[in-house]
């Protein structure tokens, strides 16, 4: 982990030198550069007790732009390399290297946007032009990528809130002839989502997961998905950086392991 943090600081470092050259006769200063990161630490206690971090990552940003990396078997990974055009006021169009519009797990990977310890599903990023327009709760979203074999996915969603409650459902398609619907629900004290892949390759594949946070930093989790795995937990959210979960699965062999997982942002 020492290893990893120091070469997630000498890349950081290498990057912000970018960003601020300074001349003899000149200084470039590049304002509006946010930097931010986070990472995680399991603990998993059973027949062998281990500890691994299974995710750490920075990410830079400033003004229609976004790079993010992670940390993977001691190799820097760049997650997302893009800018973005404001065409109009409900009309934006992404350059670069970006997640695919495809239902709702992209950022389940990075634990500041999980509740859970495990993802329910791979995210994917795509080199390409990515079209993004919303209207009157309704927003599509569209990215081509180009290569040896072109390649486009699009997603259509509509979003409703009332009564403290917010609610988004959409559907995903993509050259691949995938198909998937989401649905997700939300409010002040619970937070529910569900991807059901409507392809005839899928044979009905789905995931659902539901988080409840009743009282102070508190949270709940089940889940439930097409291979019959039952997830449940309890996790304490510290403070808005820090939160601790622990989540079981009706999978553990003999359901002996029990995971802690740690995970800090900033």
């Amino acid at each position: 982990m020492k290893n990893g943090m120091k070469n997630l600081i000498v890349i950081s470092t290498m990057l912000m030198g970018l960003f601020g050259i300074v001349r003899a006769e000149e200084t470039t200063t590049l304002a509006n550069v946010t930097v931010s990161g986070e990472m995680s630490t399991d603990f998993t206690f059973g027949d062998e007790n281990t500890i691994t971090s299974p995710y750490m990552g920075l990410s830079f940003s400033g003004d229609s732009w976004v790079i993010s990396t992670n940390l993977s078997d001691g190799l820097v990974n760049i997650e997302e390399a893009k800018y973005s055009w404001n065409v109009s006021d409900n009309v934006s169009m992404t350059f670069g290297s970006q997640a695919e519009p495809y239902g709702l797990a992209w950022g389940l990977h990075r634990p500041s946007n999980n509740w859970f310890v495990s993802t329910p599903r791979d995210h994917v990023v795509t080199n390409g032009i990515g079209v993004n327009a919303s209207v009157g709760g309704v927003g599509i979203d569209f990215l081509y990528g180009g290569g040896l074999d072109d390649y486009w996915g699009t997603r259509v969603s509509y979003e409703l809130a009332g009564l403290g409650i917010n609610s988004e459902i959409g559907l995903s398609v993509n050259s691949n002839e995938a198909q998937l619907l989401d649905v997700s629900v939300s409010s002040g004290i619970f937070e529910t989502s569900l991807e059901y892949d409507l392809s005839e390759e899928a044979d009905g594949a789905y995931w659902a997961r539901g988080v409840v946070y009743p009282f102070g930093g508190v949270h709940f989790l089940v889940g439930y998905d097409s291979n019959e795995e039952v997830l449940y937990g309890v996790g304490y959210k510290c403070n808005d950086n820090f939160k601790v979960s622990t989540e079981f699965s009706s999978e553990d062999e003999d359901g002996k392991d029990i995971v802690v997982r740690a995970s800090y942002s900033f």
